[in-house]
Protein backbone atom coordinates (compact mmCIF):
# COMPACT_ATOMS: atom_id res chain seq x y z
CA UNK A 1 0.00 0.00 0.00
CA UNK A 2 1.73 3.47 -0.53
CA UNK A 3 1.40 6.28 1.03
CA UNK A 4 -1.20 7.97 -0.77
CA UNK A 5 -3.44 5.56 -0.21
CA UNK A 6 -2.67 5.25 3.58
CA UNK A 7 -3.26 9.09 3.23
CA UNK A 8 -6.73 8.52 1.64
CA UNK A 9 -7.28 5.95 4.09
CA UNK A 10 -6.42 7.88 7.28
CA UNK A 11 -8.78 10.87 6.10
CA UNK A 12 -11.69 8.47 5.73
CA UNK A 13 -11.59 7.32 9.10
CA UNK A 14 -11.04 10.71 10.40
CA UNK A 15 -14.62 11.65 8.13
CA UNK A 16 -16.03 8.14 9.65
CA UNK A 17 -15.27 9.41 13.02
CA UNK A 18 -16.49 12.78 12.80
CA UNK A 19 -19.62 11.24 11.74
CA UNK A 20 -19.98 8.93 14.63
CA UNK A 21 -19.42 11.68 16.58
CA UNK A 22 -22.52 13.53 16.07
CA UNK A 23 -23.58 16.50 15.12
CA UNK A 24 -21.79 18.65 17.35
CA UNK A 25 -18.57 18.39 15.36
CA UNK A 26 -20.81 17.91 12.26
CA UNK A 27 -22.11 21.14 12.38
CA UNK A 28 -18.55 22.39 12.46
CA UNK A 29 -17.49 20.84 9.55
CA UNK A 30 -20.22 20.79 7.37
CA UNK A 31 -20.27 23.68 4.56
CA UNK A 32 -23.86 23.73 1.75
CA UNK A 33 -21.50 25.91 -0.34
CA UNK A 34 -18.15 23.57 -0.79
CA UNK A 35 -21.14 21.09 -0.96
CA UNK A 36 -22.29 22.75 -4.01
CA UNK A 37 -18.97 23.24 -5.63
CA UNK A 38 -18.16 19.43 -5.68
CA UNK A 39 -21.25 18.77 -7.12
CA UNK A 40 -20.85 21.69 -9.90
CA UNK A 41 -17.14 20.32 -10.32
CA UNK A 42 -18.54 17.08 -10.55
CA UNK A 43 -15.56 16.30 -7.47
CA UNK A 44 -17.62 15.95 -4.96
CA UNK A 45 -15.90 13.26 -3.13
CA UNK A 46 -12.56 14.99 -3.77
CA UNK A 47 -14.08 18.51 -3.05
CA UNK A 48 -16.75 17.71 -0.15
CA UNK A 49 -15.88 14.59 0.86
CA UNK A 50 -17.81 15.03 4.63
CA UNK A 51 -20.42 16.32 2.94
CA UNK A 52 -21.00 13.08 0.63
CA UNK A 53 -21.23 11.20 3.27
CA UNK A 54 -23.22 12.84 4.94
CA UNK A 55 -25.51 12.39 1.90
CA UNK A 56 -24.51 8.59 1.88
CA UNK A 57 -25.46 8.18 5.40
CA UNK A 58 -29.00 9.78 5.00
CA UNK A 59 -29.23 7.86 1.95
CA UNK A 60 -29.36 4.39 4.01
CA UNK A 61 -31.67 6.12 6.70
CA UNK A 62 -34.80 6.98 3.93
CA UNK A 63 -33.86 4.04 1.82
CA UNK A 64 -32.99 5.77 -1.63
CA UNK A 65 -30.75 7.67 -3.62
CA UNK A 66 -30.40 11.00 -3.91
CA UNK A 67 -31.75 11.88 -8.10
CA UNK A 68 -28.15 12.13 -10.63
CA UNK A 69 -26.57 15.39 -10.03
CA UNK A 70 -28.27 15.76 -6.98
CA UNK A 71 -27.11 15.04 -2.53
CA UNK A 72 -28.98 14.96 0.21
CA UNK A 73 -28.41 18.05 3.09
CA UNK A 74 -28.63 16.68 6.86
CA UNK A 75 -32.34 18.59 8.35
CA UNK A 76 -33.64 18.19 11.79
CA UNK A 77 -34.93 14.43 12.29
CA UNK A 78 -36.51 14.28 15.78
CA UNK A 79 -37.56 10.58 14.97
CA UNK A 80 -34.18 9.16 14.96
CA UNK A 81 -32.13 8.36 17.68
CA UNK A 82 -29.34 10.29 18.60
CA UNK A 83 -27.01 7.47 19.92
CA UNK A 84 -25.02 6.69 17.03
CA UNK A 85 -23.87 7.73 13.82
CA UNK A 86 -25.76 4.90 11.66
CA UNK A 87 -28.67 5.54 14.17
CA UNK A 88 -29.15 9.37 13.18
CA UNK A 89 -26.51 10.88 15.00
CA UNK A 90 -25.25 12.98 13.16
CA UNK A 91 -28.51 14.53 11.88
CA UNK A 92 -29.54 16.03 15.46
CA UNK A 93 -28.72 19.19 15.12
CA UNK A 94 -27.32 20.58 18.82
CA UNK A 95 -26.02 23.93 16.76
CA UNK A 96 -27.31 25.66 14.05
CA UNK A 97 -26.46 24.07 11.20
CA UNK A 98 -26.77 23.96 7.73
CA UNK A 99 -29.98 21.75 7.52
CA UNK A 100 -31.57 23.89 10.45
CA UNK A 101 -30.74 26.92 8.70
CA UNK A 102 -33.19 25.48 5.97
CA UNK A 103 -35.62 24.62 7.82
CA UNK A 104 -35.53 27.92 9.82
CA UNK A 105 -35.70 30.10 6.74
CA UNK A 106 -38.48 27.76 5.30
CA UNK A 107 -40.89 27.82 8.35
CA UNK A 108 -40.34 31.64 8.59
CA UNK A 109 -41.49 32.12 4.90
CA UNK A 110 -45.01 30.76 6.54
CA UNK A 111 -44.73 33.68 8.92
CA UNK A 112 -47.68 34.08 10.99
CA UNK A 113 -49.64 31.29 9.49
CA UNK A 114 -47.25 28.33 10.93
CA UNK A 115 -47.63 28.56 14.37
CA UNK A 116 -51.32 27.47 13.68
CA UNK A 117 -49.98 24.74 11.75
CA UNK A 118 -49.75 20.41 13.12
CA UNK A 119 -46.72 19.54 11.99
CA UNK A 120 -45.18 15.51 11.89
CA UNK A 121 -41.75 14.90 10.67
CA UNK A 122 -42.38 11.68 8.69
CA UNK A 123 -40.00 8.10 7.02
CA UNK A 124 -42.78 6.42 4.72
CA UNK A 125 -45.91 6.76 3.38
CA UNK A 126 -48.67 7.93 6.65
CA UNK A 127 -52.63 7.06 6.99
CA UNK A 128 -53.53 9.29 9.07
CA UNK A 129 -56.98 8.43 11.28
CA UNK A 130 -59.39 11.04 11.92
CA UNK A 131 -62.91 11.09 13.63
CA UNK A 132 -66.32 11.69 12.21
CA UNK A 133 -69.78 11.72 13.72
CA UNK A 134 -70.27 13.18 17.21
CA UNK A 135 -70.39 11.34 20.64
CA UNK A 136 -73.49 11.19 22.45
CA UNK A 137 -73.64 12.39 26.37
CA UNK A 138 -75.80 12.14 29.18
CA UNK A 139 -76.75 11.91 32.65
CA UNK A 140 -78.01 8.42 34.60
CA UNK A 141 -81.07 9.12 36.31
CA UNK A 142 -81.10 5.54 38.48
CA UNK A 143 -78.21 3.15 38.19
CA UNK A 144 -80.42 1.02 35.69
CA UNK A 145 -80.25 4.20 33.01
CA UNK A 146 -78.70 3.59 29.41
CA UNK A 147 -75.91 5.79 27.69
CA UNK A 148 -77.12 6.32 24.35
CA UNK A 149 -74.89 4.71 22.25
CA UNK A 150 -72.58 7.01 20.11
CA UNK A 151 -72.06 6.38 16.52
CA UNK A 152 -68.44 7.94 15.41
CA UNK A 153 -66.74 6.45 12.54
CA UNK A 154 -62.80 6.64 11.98
CA UNK A 155 -61.81 7.94 8.47
CA UNK A 156 -58.72 7.16 7.14
CA UNK A 157 -56.73 9.96 4.96
CA UNK A 158 -53.57 8.30 2.62
CA UNK A 159 -50.79 10.38 2.67
CA UNK A 160 -47.24 10.36 0.43
CA UNK A 161 -44.40 12.56 -0.09
CA UNK A 162 -44.80 15.10 -2.15
CA UNK A 163 -42.11 17.27 -4.22
CA UNK A 164 -41.96 20.83 -4.38
CA UNK A 165 -38.59 22.31 -5.86
CA UNK A 166 -36.93 25.77 -6.58
CA UNK A 167 -34.86 27.16 -9.11
CA UNK A 168 -31.77 29.70 -8.01
CA UNK A 169 -28.64 31.27 -9.62
CA UNK A 170 -25.60 31.85 -7.64
CA UNK A 171 -21.97 33.59 -8.26
CA UNK A 172 -19.24 30.67 -8.57
CA UNK A 173 -16.98 32.54 -6.30
CA UNK A 174 -20.01 32.13 -3.54
CA UNK A 175 -19.65 28.38 -3.76
CA UNK A 176 -15.98 28.28 -3.27
CA UNK A 177 -16.23 30.44 -0.13
CA UNK A 178 -16.87 28.24 3.18
CA UNK A 179 -18.18 31.48 5.02
CA UNK A 180 -21.06 31.40 7.54
CA UNK A 181 -22.03 34.28 5.21
CA UNK A 182 -22.57 32.05 2.38
CA UNK A 183 -24.15 29.47 3.61
CA UNK A 184 -26.60 31.35 5.44
CA UNK A 185 -27.24 33.08 2.18
CA UNK A 186 -27.96 30.13 -0.07
CA UNK A 187 -29.75 28.45 2.84
CA UNK A 188 -32.27 31.76 2.66
CA UNK A 189 -32.99 31.78 -0.71
CA UNK A 190 -33.68 28.46 -1.53
CA UNK A 191 -35.86 28.36 1.68
CA UNK A 192 -37.71 31.67 0.82
CA UNK A 193 -38.46 30.30 -2.66
CA UNK A 194 -39.38 26.71 -1.27
CA UNK A 195 -41.63 28.49 1.38
CA UNK A 196 -43.46 30.70 -1.00
CA UNK A 197 -44.96 27.87 -3.20
CA UNK A 198 -45.11 25.67 -0.27
CA UNK A 199 -47.88 28.36 1.57
CA UNK A 200 -49.89 28.69 -1.85
CA UNK A 201 -50.26 25.07 -2.30
CA UNK A 202 -51.13 24.19 1.22
CA UNK A 203 -54.22 26.72 0.57
CA UNK A 204 -54.99 25.97 -2.79
CA UNK A 205 -53.00 22.77 -4.12
CA UNK A 206 -55.03 21.12 -6.59
CA UNK A 207 -53.63 17.90 -5.68
CA UNK A 208 -52.81 16.97 -8.96
CA UNK A 209 -49.70 16.88 -11.09
CA UNK A 210 -47.64 16.06 -7.95
CA UNK A 211 -49.59 19.23 -5.97
CA UNK A 212 -50.42 18.64 -1.99
CA UNK A 213 -53.91 18.98 -1.80
CA UNK A 214 -54.68 22.58 0.07
CA UNK A 215 -57.68 23.33 1.85
CA UNK A 216 -59.78 24.69 -0.30
CA UNK A 217 -59.67 21.95 -2.90
CA UNK A 218 -60.44 19.51 0.32
CA UNK A 219 -63.70 17.77 0.10
CA UNK A 220 -66.11 17.81 3.00
CA UNK A 221 -65.59 21.66 4.16
CA UNK A 222 -68.11 24.47 4.16
CA UNK A 223 -69.16 26.89 1.53
CA UNK A 224 -70.56 30.86 1.85
CA UNK A 225 -71.33 32.57 -0.59
CA UNK A 226 -69.71 35.97 -0.14
CA UNK A 227 -71.88 38.34 -2.04
CA UNK A 228 -72.37 41.78 -0.48
CA UNK A 229 -70.45 40.59 2.62
CA UNK A 230 -71.77 42.32 5.54
CA UNK A 231 -70.34 41.91 9.39
CA UNK A 232 -73.77 39.59 9.84
CA UNK A 233 -72.16 37.37 7.18
CA UNK A 234 -68.48 37.50 8.74
CA UNK A 235 -70.31 36.21 12.04
CA UNK A 236 -72.49 33.48 10.24
CA UNK A 237 -69.22 32.24 8.93
CA UNK A 238 -67.82 31.86 12.84
CA UNK A 239 -71.39 29.93 13.86
CA UNK A 240 -70.72 27.57 11.38
CA UNK A 241 -67.92 26.18 12.92
CA UNK A 242 -69.16 27.17 16.11
CA UNK A 243 -72.63 25.22 15.73
CA UNK A 244 -70.39 21.86 14.94
CA UNK A 245 -68.17 22.41 18.03
CA UNK A 246 -65.47 22.44 15.45
CA UNK A 247 -63.56 24.59 16.75
CA UNK A 248 -60.63 21.98 18.63
CA UNK A 249 -57.90 24.21 19.91
CA UNK A 250 -59.10 27.87 20.05
CA UNK A 251 -55.38 29.03 20.23
CA UNK A 252 -55.21 28.30 16.52
CA UNK A 253 -58.52 29.83 15.09
CA UNK A 254 -58.12 32.53 12.23
CA UNK A 255 -58.75 34.22 9.14
CA UNK A 256 -56.89 33.76 6.08
CA UNK A 257 -57.95 36.45 3.09
CA UNK A 258 -56.96 37.75 0.29
CA UNK A 259 -55.82 41.30 -0.22
CA UNK A 260 -59.11 42.64 -2.15
CA UNK A 261 -61.21 41.05 0.78
CA UNK A 262 -58.83 42.47 3.26
CA UNK A 263 -59.04 45.71 1.68
CA UNK A 264 -62.57 45.53 1.62
CA UNK A 265 -63.23 44.68 5.16
CA UNK A 266 -61.45 47.76 5.86
CA UNK A 267 -63.16 50.06 4.63
CA UNK A 268 -66.72 48.40 4.86
CA UNK A 269 -68.77 49.38 7.84
CA UNK A 270 -70.38 47.46 10.62
CA UNK A 271 -73.15 49.62 10.65
CA UNK A 272 -73.15 53.31 10.11
CA UNK A 273 -70.82 55.50 12.15
CA UNK A 274 -69.81 51.88 14.21
CA UNK A 275 -66.26 51.44 12.58
CA UNK A 276 -64.96 49.21 9.87
CA UNK A 277 -65.38 45.26 10.14
CA UNK A 278 -61.72 44.64 9.83
CA UNK A 279 -59.34 46.88 11.94
CA UNK A 280 -55.72 46.16 11.38
CA UNK A 281 -55.61 42.42 11.01
CA UNK A 282 -58.50 41.72 13.40
CA UNK A 283 -61.76 40.32 12.29
CA UNK A 284 -64.72 39.19 14.43
CA UNK A 285 -62.27 39.15 17.43
CA UNK A 286 -59.64 36.50 15.67
CA UNK A 287 -56.65 37.34 13.81
CA UNK A 288 -56.52 37.41 10.08
CA UNK A 289 -53.80 36.64 8.12
CA UNK A 290 -54.08 38.76 4.26
CA UNK A 291 -51.94 36.71 1.63
CA UNK A 292 -52.56 36.36 -2.16
CA UNK A 293 -51.48 32.07 -1.81
CA UNK A 294 -56.04 32.37 -1.93
CA UNK A 295 -57.75 33.62 -4.96
CA UNK A 296 -59.09 37.14 -5.22
CA UNK A 297 -62.41 37.70 -3.52
CA UNK A 298 -62.10 34.50 -1.25
CA UNK A 299 -61.52 33.61 2.39
CA UNK A 300 -61.08 30.56 4.54
CA UNK A 301 -61.81 30.37 8.27
CA UNK A 302 -60.73 27.75 10.22
CA UNK A 303 -59.38 25.74 13.20
CA UNK A 304 -55.66 25.60 11.71
CA UNK A 305 -54.33 22.93 13.89
CA UNK A 306 -56.52 20.22 12.14
CA UNK A 307 -54.18 20.92 9.13
CA UNK A 308 -51.68 18.47 9.12
CA UNK A 309 -47.97 19.57 7.49
CA UNK A 310 -46.08 16.49 7.03
CA UNK A 311 -42.32 17.17 6.27
CA UNK A 312 -40.08 13.68 5.61
CA UNK A 313 -37.18 15.88 6.10
CA UNK A 314 -35.09 15.06 3.04
CA UNK A 315 -33.59 18.31 1.62
CA UNK A 316 -32.16 17.42 -1.85
CA UNK A 317 -29.45 20.12 -3.97
CA UNK A 318 -28.06 20.07 -6.85
CA UNK A 319 -26.06 21.97 -9.48
CA UNK A 320 -26.22 23.67 -12.98
CA UNK A 321 -22.98 24.85 -14.31
CA UNK A 322 -25.12 26.49 -17.13
CA UNK A 323 -28.54 27.00 -15.64
CA UNK A 324 -31.54 27.42 -17.69
CA UNK A 325 -29.86 29.90 -19.45
CA UNK A 326 -26.32 29.40 -21.32
CA UNK A 327 -25.31 33.53 -20.33
CA UNK A 328 -24.41 31.75 -16.76
CA UNK A 329 -21.27 30.54 -18.12
CA UNK A 330 -20.21 33.56 -19.44
CA UNK A 331 -21.37 35.68 -15.97
CA UNK A 332 -20.12 33.05 -13.95
CA UNK A 333 -23.16 31.79 -12.46
CA UNK A 334 -24.29 28.17 -11.39
CA UNK A 335 -28.03 27.18 -11.62
CA UNK A 336 -28.88 25.89 -8.21
CA UNK A 337 -31.92 23.36 -7.64
CA UNK A 338 -33.58 22.43 -4.09
CA UNK A 339 -36.48 20.01 -3.55
CA UNK A 340 -38.34 19.40 -0.21
CA UNK A 341 -40.54 16.51 0.51
CA UNK A 342 -44.05 17.44 1.95
CA UNK A 343 -47.91 16.60 2.32
CA UNK A 344 -50.75 18.29 4.00
CA UNK A 345 -54.00 16.41 4.94
CA UNK A 346 -57.24 18.72 6.59
CA UNK A 347 -58.07 16.16 9.84
CA UNK A 348 -61.19 17.17 10.26
CA UNK A 349 -63.20 19.49 7.51
CA UNK A 350 -65.69 20.58 9.58
CA UNK A 351 -63.45 22.83 11.22
CA UNK A 352 -63.05 24.77 7.65
CA UNK A 353 -65.43 27.19 5.54
CA UNK A 354 -64.28 28.54 2.45
CA UNK A 355 -65.84 31.70 1.36
CA UNK A 356 -65.98 32.47 -2.19
CA UNK A 357 -66.97 35.43 -4.59
CA UNK A 358 -66.79 38.06 -2.11
CA UNK A 359 -68.27 41.37 -3.32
Amino acid sequence: MDLLQRAQIHKMNELSQALLRGSELGDKNYSLARALHGLQADELHRLAPYEQMCSDRIAEVVGRAPRPGHMFVPVDQRDLTSASGPGGGFLVQTHVGPGNLFLQYLHAGLGMFLPWLSRLSMQGNASIPSVSGTVTTGWLSTESTQLTESQIQFVVAGSTPKTVGAYVEASRLLLVSTSAFAQDYLMRILAQAVAAELYAKLLSGSGASGQIQGVLNTNGIGSVSGTSLAYSGILDVVKTVEDLSAMVDPTKVGFVLAPDVAKLLRLREKVAGSGTIMTANDLAGYPAVVTKAIPDGSAIFADWSQLLLLEWGVLEVGTDPYGVNSALFQKGLVGIRAIWTTDATVLQPKSFVKVTGIT
